[in-house]
């Protein structure tokens, strides 16, 4: 019998549940391979994509505790710190984005939504970021109580045992939606920054009892980063809510061959990819996630890591508004 689990309180904010859809595209037709499309790039318009799922947990937190200010990190235009910035602006509270790579000129994409949303923000090299980005958050906190701020850190990507639960939920909801359409899914696949999106799906597929694989293509780090962090996240999930889950170590599947030329950069390969899905399904994928997950979910139908005549569900994670800054390498020049 499942455990009966109680969520938190949260503010409930993504238009859920959002859309799954037939994918009209495939890199194999002969292999009998369905794809289906989980449109969490519609959970809304300035709070679009998995974070918010994540975040209405997360925020409902900081309001309780009385915080007066956010703190939070990404990359320069990481849709989580857009997400952030929105929230911080309609519930009327500061908002502090600390951003790994270089400033820009003029401020594009998710960066310019952020400034409009009046996010104070200051950049950071990749290298200060990835080896000291907890301490430096820890370091501003504390600056900041120092003179009488209320603040409260969230994490990258909103991925600790409490954004969890976004994830928890999406993946119950994902299944009551298979199973109204009589959709049997072998597998679920996504793009993996940070790692709260896999955990929760994991954790899903466990208290479902769901014999689901879910695939996760990493977008920066390597595979055994995320192996660790989803394993931790989740564990300390299990802990904290007295679960008698149990989780095996071979259930986190992780490719990292699908970065590319690195976090939130793309080559031609990318770009040619992102036009050809949007000429050909209508369906916009954006640079640093959802494009390099599906190019991974592509290249595993092609060679044949996935088995004939499976149902897929990828997850669209969002990020729309991320796609201007690469304005560049994207326009189609043969129009």
């Amino acid at each position: 019998m499942k455990a009966k689990l109680k969520p938190p309180p949260r503010f409930q904010l993504a238009m859920a549940p959002t859309p799954l859809e037939a994918f009209s595209i495939t890199p194999n037709p002969d292999s009998g391979i369905e794809i289906f499309i989980k449109r969490d790039d519609l959970t809304g318009s300035e709070l679009s994509g998995n974070k918010i799922r994540k975040l209405e947990f997360i925020l409902y937190e900081a309001v309780s505790k009385k915080s007066d200010i956010l703190l939070t990190c990404g990359g320069v235009g990481s849709n989580h710190c857009r997400a952030v910035a929105a929230m911080a602006a309609r519930i009327g509270i500061d908002c502090e984005l600390i951003l790994m790579g270089k400033p820009p000129a003029i401020p594009d994409g998710n960066l310019l939504i952020g400034n409009l949303f009046r996010s104070k923000t200051r950049f950071i090299s990749t290298a200060e970021y990835e080896k000291n980005i907890d301490a430096i958050l820890a370091r501003r906190a504390n600056a900041l109580k120092k003179r009488g701020r209320k603040p409260y850190i969230i994490p990258e990507g909103a991925s600790n045992s409490l954004g969890l639960w976004g994830y928890f939920l999406a993946g119950i909801e994902l299944k009551k939606q298979l199973d109204k359409a009589g959709i049997k899914a072998n597998y679920l696949a996504c793009a993996v920054g940070s790692g709260g999106t896999y955990g929760g799906l994991l954790l899903a597929s466990i208290y479902l009892k769901w014999p689901v694989k879910i695939l996760g293509f990493a977008v920066n780090r390597n595979a055994d980063y995320f192996r660790k962090k989803i394993a931790s996240l989740v564990d300390e999930f299990i802990s904290i809510n007295n679960l008698k889950f149990k989780r095996k170590q071979s259930d986190i599947i992780i490719d990292d061959n699908y970065i590319g030329p690195g976090y939130a950069k793309i080559s031609n390969k990318e770009a040619a990819f992102i036009r050809n899905v949007a000429r050909d399904s209508g369906i916009i994928l954006d640079p640093a996630y959802t494009a390099k997950g599906m190019i991974g979910l592509f290249d595993y139908i092609k060679k044949g890591k996935i088995e004939p005549n499976s149902n897929v569900v990828f997850i669209h994670t969002g990020g729309l508004l991320s796609i201007f800054p690469y304005r560049k390498k994207l326009i189609d020049k043969s129009y």
